[in-house]
């Protein structure tokens, strides 16, 4: 989070400097950015720069345009954490993205049924949730309702960027407590919702939930995935000095293998992908020496006639493990491979490295 919080002071720094060289420049009715490229104008930058900025807003993540929000086709633009959407009136208001967010996260909102209120906190008789301590503060001196909307859950726990936060959804905002920042003022942060829900709403729907995660998660890498993917049976073996990954096959491909390098020089691992060509039956194989492990099946195929793959890796070092998962490949040209059990995703990134992670570790 200390790189969190010398981000904030930048962008602090940035939106209190007229004309900061390289954050943002006028063009004309204009103010673009370069960190995305993208431009604000008209009443949305006028929205934009007299309710916070930089700080409660984020960047601009593509221009305005229209889009049909909730059955109505309006003008909106989407920024790190936030849609400002102009209405048929013209009054301009924020979008509801924390109540999408839980939506698309498979957490709709529910009435509170017997929500009391406690001593330091407001009960919200809309939704049946309480307001309660720095929350409450927070709320009450940044707009309330009109900014924030009503409460849709009481505080919880969420892990956001590989650390676990207490939190508050609201019709509109995520607002977060960040002990780590205490005493300064971004011990209460409002949360990426733009981003996270942008991504959601751009991208196809992997097909599992672990996946999906990943896709928000890395989407600046990764891009989005080309469709849902594959899922069904996996199976993997470790090497010397790698890993192979084998998914079963979609309606429309054959099975593939995934081989991951490591390359200990470069300290990074390496990836590359093949189809299996193996057929159920087929003699695979070769002379093994007194205590190795000879890789079969699809693995065994590619490992004996690829000698490069062969070099690379090593023998194995376990036998082959079978379970079940899923395999995504994205328009970046890059691929992530998830198992259940144990549970892991490899992300093979379209710059050729590759990396595993925990699902347990991917923000929820």
């Amino acid at each position: 989070m200390v790189v969190r919080f010398l981000l904030l002071l930048i962008i602090i720094g940035a939106a209190l400097v007229i004309a900061a060289p390289g954050t943002a420049r006028a063009q004309g009715s204009q103010r673009c950015f370069a960190e995305t490229g993208f431009c604000i104008s008209g009443p949305i930058r006028q929205y934009w720069e007299r309710n916070g900025g930089l700080p409660v807003f984020g960047f601009p993540l593509g221009p305005q345009r229209e889009e049909l929000v909730e059955g109505r086709a309006i003008q909106v633009q989407w920024f790190e954490r936030d849609r400002l959407e102009i209405q048929a009136d013209g009054t301009l208001t924020a979008g509801r993205l924390g109540a999408r967010f839980l939506e698309l996260t498979g957490r709709p909102w529910f009435f509170n049924e017997g929500g009391t209120a406690a001593p330091g906190c407001r009960l919200v008789p809309q939704t049946g949730y309480s307001i309660c301590g720095e929350i409450l503060a927070y709320w009450e001196r940044n707009g309330g309702v009109e900014r924030f909307g009503y409460p849709l859950t009481g505080v919880m726990s969420e892990r956001i960027e590989g650390r676990d936060y207490q939190v508050q959804y609201f019709e509109r905002r995520r607002v977060e407590l960040h002990p780590d920042l205490a005493n300064t003022p971004f011990a209460i942060q409002l949360g990426l919702l733009g981003r996270e829900v942008s991504t959601a709403a751009v991208c196809p729907q992997a097909i599992t939930a672990t996946l999906q995660q990943a896709v928000r998660h890395y989407l600046s890498v990764m891009g989005c995935p080309i469709d849902p993917g594959r899922s069904g049976a996996v199976a993997w073996q470790r090497y010397e000095r790698g890993a192979m990954y084998w998914v079963t096959a979609s309606s429309s491909a054959p099975p593939m293998i995934f081989v991951v390098l490591n390359n200990t020089a470069a300290q990074r691992s390496t990836w590359l992908s093949r189809t299996d060509s193996y057929r159920e039956g087929e003699p695979v194989g070769g002379q093994v020496p007194p205590g190795r492990i000879g890789p079969q099946r699809g693995f065994g195929k590619l490992w004996w006639s690829d000698a490069s793959i062969r070099d690379a890796l090593g023998w194995p070092i376990e036998g082959e493990q079978s379970g079940s998962g899923a395999a995504v490949a994205f328009n970046s040209g890059g691929w992530m491979f998830q198992r259940d059990v144990p549970d892991l995703v490899v992300v093979m990134q379209p710059d050729g490295s590759a990396f595993g992670v925990s699902s347990s570790l991917l923000p929820r």
